[in-house]
């Protein structure tokens, strides 16, 4: 219904916009077999009482003011019944806006239909309004292309702040969208603004582009679209492409543990490191020195700052070490400007800083579990069940994804901690869906009734997901037990750790249906990618690791842009990366799910769930 008026408003609007020269002559013998003519449909209804316009202008400065409770308390004294046509108009609209300013999205999407039917008595003002509250509510739905398709509609007509806000907004929109839909559609985008925009907004997706390879297709894009508003304003952090490329780092130390322990998680992220570098040289684009440094041949941090410094290194990329980013924490500042490849526990308040050349970046499952929490909501998940397993690990991921679920408006029903080594998890996963329940009520009936009683057991009715967190090992016994406790229809959702690293279909048909996001170096095929599988035979295990290691070769001439832009993103092989305020960067990786065994789009998993056989 929405999509429908939504369209003949636009259509109404380019004729406003079209058309200006056109007389009411002209369209009146145009629409000659009407019964109406649009004169006819506007003058009757089209005045509004004085004191009720005076009333509907301050519930509106209330609305741009941002009290959108009180101007929906003002506009619901009013008797909507006694207005004209065109001050109802005016007062659906103004309810729309004050209902998606309190981020009520159904509520304003109710009203803006209400406003629709009444559009013949709007003026263009009221239309390019309902233009942008129509974008806002297709934002909340995840229609990211229809809103930025919006929004650059309306563009022309906005001004100043309004207009840029607009222009930001629409490119936070297209940054939302998958790298691969992106280039597909703007590849069969015709010559058109909008084609452009998508032009452009693939290539700052593309996370195979080094730096100066992205600062020339912006050039080039610049070139071909002289008069594109983009190109008077490079949108976001492209802004600052050229800038980053003049002022990169001419050389660079990596301090990682590359014996003992560590040493394999070090070797990977060496490995990552140095392919990106590798690269970057081949297509002839300039890259920074590496000097190399054994992290467990230094007696200590400042050891390694010493011989980075020495060397001449402007960036130390490293330590891998928990505890020596801890230390690091804890300084007033630091040697160089470090981006360590691990996460501190201190937290940045008024009286307890960080040092400001600390940057951190890692793998944190945190992350994941934030994002599964908000994709499982925008797919329309309310009641989640839980599985973690014991210990700390398991706890600091609910942590962040209870925190998120909540916030967001979601409920628990019920959290089962599992031992993370178990021959069987029948018995729990069957208490967790009260299965056990269901059958015991059958027993007392069947007591009471002492004749056959007709019996099907069933799962608990109370939750519509279940959040996961297992390693593949667990989650191949988990998820056909949850299908043996009438639970297969039960959408499931994990984090990274479900997937091996490794395309394995024999095993991992168990795994079938389950729902999980991971870095894109795993789900999508680059010729980095596969050059470092040809030297290191991909290693399922720390695949993930090499991803981060190339990552953090980009990030130290890209970190800057993070800085300035809070807002912004980089598209890289372990997702898409963001800074905090305490310098940490976090990830949102690509979502995905199991069918026939191995990792798909989530475009092609659509179907009957016979697919996933």
């Amino acid at each position: 219904m929405r999509d429908t008026v939504s369209e003949k408003r636009l259509l109404k609007t380019w004729s406003q916009l079209l058309l200006p020269a056109l007389t009411v002559a002209t369209l009146a013998a145009g629409l000659s077999g009407c019964a109406t003519t649009p004169d006819e449909t506007t003058t009757t209804g089209a005045e509004i009482r004085p004191e009720v316009e005076q009333q509907l202008r301050a519930v509106r400065q209330m609305a741009e003011s941002g009290e959108f409770g009180n101007a929906s308390q003002q506009l619901q004294q009013l008797d909507v019944s006694s207005l004209s046509p065109a001050a109802r108009a005016e007062w659906h609209l103004l309810m729309a806006e004050s209902q998606i300013g309190a981020m009520n999205i159904e509520a304003a999407a109710y009203q803006l239909q209400q406003f629709e039917m009444l559009q013949n008595y709007a003026s263009q003002q009221q239309e390019y309004r309902a233009t942008l509250i129509s974008a806002q509510i297709l934002e909340a739905d995840g229609e990211f292309l229809a809103a930025a398709r919006e929004r650059d509609f309306i563009s022309a007509v906005l001004e100043g702040e309004k207009q840029s806000e607009n222009y930001n907004q629409l490119w936070d929109d297209l940054q939302r969208l998958a790298p691969e839909e992106l280039q597909q559609r703007a590849e069969n985008a015709p010559d058109t603004r909008f084609g452009a925009w998508l032009t452009l907004a693939a290539i700052s997706r593309d996370h195979q582009l080094t730096l100066d390879e992205q600062l020339a297709g912006v050039k080039e894009w610049q070139f071909m679209n002289p008069d594109h508003p983009a190109s008077f304003q490079l949108p976001g952090a492209l802004a600052l492409l050229e800038d980053m490329a003049a002022s990169r780092p001419q050389r660079v130390a990596l301090l990682l543990p590359l014996s003992g322990a560590l040493a394999s998680s070090g070797k990977a992220i060496r490995d990552g490191f140095m392919a990106a570098y590798y690269e970057t040289l081949g297509k002839g684009y300039p890259a920074p020195a590496v000097t190399i440094i054994d992290a467990t041949s230094m007696e200590s941090v400042d050891q390694a700052y010493a011989q980075a410094i020495q060397s001449g290194s402007q960036w130390l990329v490293g330590p891998l070490d928990k505890q020596d980013v801890q230390q690091l924490e804890e300084r007033a500042t630091l040697p160089l400007p470090t981006l360590a490849l691990n996460y501190g526990s201190k937290q940045a308040t008024p009286f307890s800083t960080l040092p400001p050349e600390l940057f951190q970046f890692g793998l944190a499952a945190e992350d994941e579990a934030i994002q599964i929490a908000e994709k499982a909501w925008q797919d329309g998940h309310r009641r989640a069940l839980v599985m973690i397993p014991e210990g700390g690990w398991g706890e600091r991921i609910y942590a962040a994804f209870e925190a998120r679920w909540l916030e967001l408006g979601g409920e628990i029903e019920e959290t089962l901690h599992y031992p993370r080594r178990a021959q069987d998890y029948n018995p729990a996963i069957s208490r967790l869906l009260n299965v056990d329940s269901s059958k015991n009520r059958y027993r007392t009936v069947r007591s009471l009734m002492r004749e056959p009683v007709e019996f099907e057991p069933r799962r608990r009715q109370d939750a519509d997901w279940l959040f996961l967190v297992a390693l593949p090992e667990q989650a191949r016994q988990i998820k056909p037990t949850l299908a043996f406790n009438f639970a297969g229809d039960l959408p499931v959702y994990a984090t990274s750790h479900v997937f091996s690293g490794e395309v394995d279909v024999r095993k991992d048909r168990d795994l079938n249906g389950i729902y999980f996001c991971d870095v894109p170096w795993l789900l999508h095929d680059t010729s980095l990618k596969a050059e470092v599988d040809d030297v290191t035979g991909g290693q399922g295990g720390f695949t993930r690791l090499y991803a981060m290691g190339a990552d953090a070769f980009r990030l130290v001439a890209r970190v800057k842009q993070l800085e300035a832009f809070p807002e912004s993103r980089i598209y890289g092989n372990t997702g898409a990366l963001t800074l905090d305020n305490a310098r940490r960067i976090h990830r949102s990786t690509d979502c995905t799910r199991f069918r026939s065994g191995k990792p798909v789009k989530l475009s092609e998993s659509r179907g009957p769930e016979t697919t996933d056989d």
